[in-house]
């Protein structure tokens, strides 16, 4: 999971295109030449975003006040 990755998915993409982003990876895991490893770095990434955008509507905050709280929670799980 990359901070810097998700952050610049929620300014780039909208949850439409995230569904769109994260469809295209199960799709390509299909493929026997992928490196599966990337992919799920990618794929988490991706699912990381999506969560972002969606608390951050149910929530009526702005995205990166909603990531700062995911990384919290994703820290409290860890740790």
């Amino acid at each position: 999971m990359n901070a810097a990755e998700i952050r610049k998915l929620i300014v780039e993409h909208d949850r439409i295109a995230l569904d769109k982003l994260e469809q295209e990876v199960y799709a390509s895991m299909d493929d026997d030449a992928n490196d599966v490893a990337e992919l799920g770095d990618r794929l988490t990434n991706i699912l990381g975003a999506k969560r972002v955008l969606e608390e951050a509507e149910k929530q009526g905050i702005e995205p990166k006040v909603a990531l700062r709280t995911f990384f919290k929670d994703v820290r409290n799980i860890i740790g």
